[in-house]
């Protein structure tokens, strides 16, 4: 067994969250190529498409990043806050005049009508417990995005991502799909609603409490 998995959890969150302030320190202009671009065009319409079926007033966008996602919701008008274990991505956020604040999501004990993510599951070895936090928070509603590994351009979009922006991605665990709907749907979470985005590259997957 490796040296990392002999390490207490809240260990590796922490060294995961410093990989991300790291990250967004080193390349907080984001320069996308066009398939990021698009990428993030066809991201943000099935989000806004989602929203407008379901009825909230209070949101947050756990692990925000850059704001990306966290705009969609200030456009339509929807009361939302955004949290990063970032303090560079919070600050860029509050900077494009969204808000934001840098707070882990283990620490928030708010409770929200939707709670959001996008791509963040994938990146801990052990992401059930922070699906339970999601889920702790929400009142109605989780939405995540997560990248489809069982779908081969899904396989290979991190490598791609790589190659083609010359940087290197936060490390990824290869999770499918229905790994985490099981996880939701085990804690009383139905699936209502399926999106394939980009190609089956990534899915929405909105879930509403039982």
């Amino acid at each position: 067994m490796d040296k990392q998995n002999h390490e207490r959890p809240d260990q590796m969150s922490n060294q995961l969250y410093q990989q991300w302030e790291n990250h967004w320190k080193n390349d907080h202009k984001v320069n996308l190529t066009w398939i990021g671009k698009l990428m993030l065009y066809v991201k943000k319409k099935a989000l806004r498409d989602v929203l407008r079926f379901i009825e909230i007033s209070k949101a947050i966008d756990v692990g925000c990043g850059l704001g990306f996602t966290l705009s969609v919701f200030k456009k339509l008008g929807i009361n939302v806050v955004g949290i990063d274990a970032s303090k560079t991505a919070a600050r860029i956020c509050q900077n494009k005049g969204l808000k934001a604040v840098e707070k882990k999501l283990e620490e928030v004990t708010d409770k929200y009508d939707l709670v959001f993510s996008d791509g963040l599951l994938e990146h801990f070895l052990n992401f059930e417990s922070y699906a339970r936090h999601l889920m702790r928070i929400s009142n109605k509603y989780v939405i995540i995005i997560q990248t489809d590994h069982g779908n081969f351009l899904g396989k290979t979009s991190i490598y791609l991502a790589e190659i083609l922006r010359g940087s290197k991605n936060v490390l990824e665990y290869n999770y499918r799909i229905n790994d985490f709907i099981s996880v939701f749907e085990n804690h009383n979470f139905k699936l209502i609603q399926t999106r394939s985005i980009f190609g089956g590259i990534f899915k929405l997957l909105l879930f509403q409490k039982d």
